[in-house]
């Protein structure tokens, strides 16, 4: 447990001091959120094309995790779906944090897999990333067009704009491109491969000052039942989901490794911007990422020591 803690122990630092940063008046908004877009769209990118172009891991193997880890992550939904009914919140503000239940923070997914399982887990997490955002970006924006509706604003433009957002979305785009070499066999020239590591490099501690940066508890005590119940399903009952899933597909170690760790992850802190864009209640949902980043502080260790001790 103590070693688990250790582990995680200099992503929350960096989160710390992005939270400290973001005090400062000199840095404002607008400056974390064209960071953001940085992170996002030029470096990150490079370190999944990379992780994936250089694993050591036979694709037609890797279909049957991807598989399996679908299905957890499926029924993942349904646990988000089911915990709305014990929330007694207005529709618009239950169908506002659903996708809470079962989207991922991505920077620290990746600075945590990439200390513990090394080279053929960050490539592993690249494809399930690949593969699962589409997915629940579709399921997320179908959610919050619910939620919108009851709000009277629902548009019909949405759907199609987030469909075309996810096709080109450059964590899915550098997931394709990195496929396309590997199946391939092509190698990565030596000074575009030396040009690609130290952004892909960058691209974890920024990532990780920016969610420190963009923290929100705004109406905590308002939403309190919300947060809790909220926090238990995506920090705890979510990584139960994948570890029974686990246990009865066996999967290998890296493979079982790598799906209980993104079972356990928080919500993605882009959760408020997509729910602001499409007419949430985005307070609710800004209190409840937030929380979530934080109680992770205590899950995550206690997931990792489960992975260390059974499936490493």
């Amino acid at each position: 447990m103590w070693l688990s803690f250790l582990l995680i122990l200099p992503e929350f630092l960096l989160i710390l001091l992005g939270s400290l940063i973001g005090r400062i008046s000199v840095f404002t908004r607008d400056f974390w959120a064209a960071l953001e877009k940085m992170v996002f769209y030029v470096l990150f990118p490079p370190l999944i094309f990379l992780s994936i172009v250089k694993a050591k891991i036979s694709l037609e193997a890797a279909s049957y995790f991807l598989l399996v880890s679908i299905c957890a992550m499926l029924t993942a939904v349904v646990s988000a779906w089911l915990v709305n009914f014990l929330l007694k919140e207005d529709q618009w503000t239950k169908w506002s944090i659903f996708h809470c239940g079962f989207r991922f923070n991505t920077y620290i997914g990746f600075a945590v897999c990439n200390q513990l399982l090394g080279a053929e887990g960050l490539a592993l997490l690249s494809l399930l990333i690949a593969v699962w955002v589409p997915i629940s970006n579709v399921i997320a924006t179908l959610g919050l067009i619910r939620a919108a509706s009851y709000k009277d604003s629902v548009q019909s433009q949405k759907l199609s704009k987030a469909v075309k957002a996810v096709a080109t979305n450059p964590l899915i785009v550098a997931t394709l491109a990195g496929l396309v070499f590997k199946l391939t066999n092509l190698d990565v020239p030596f000074v575009i491969e030396e040009i690609l590591k130290p952004l892909g490099n960058a691209s974890l501690a920024l990532g990780l000052l920016c969610i420190g940066a963009n923290l929100k508890l705004s109406d905590c005590h308002h939403y309190r039942s919300l947060v809790l119940l909220g926090s238990f399903q995506r920090l705890i009952i979510v990584p139960c989901i994948c570890i029974g899933v686990v246990l009865v597909c066996h999967l290998i170690s890296v493979e079982a490794s790598v799906l209980v760790l993104f079972g356990a992850l928080p919500t993605a802190q882009s959760c408020y911007i997509m729910t602001a864009a499409m007419k949430g209640n985005a307070v609710a949902v800004a209190d409840l990422t937030s929380t979530q980043t934080l109680f992770s502080l205590i899950t995550l260790p206690l997931w990792l020591s489960a992975i260390t001790a059974y499936f490493l």
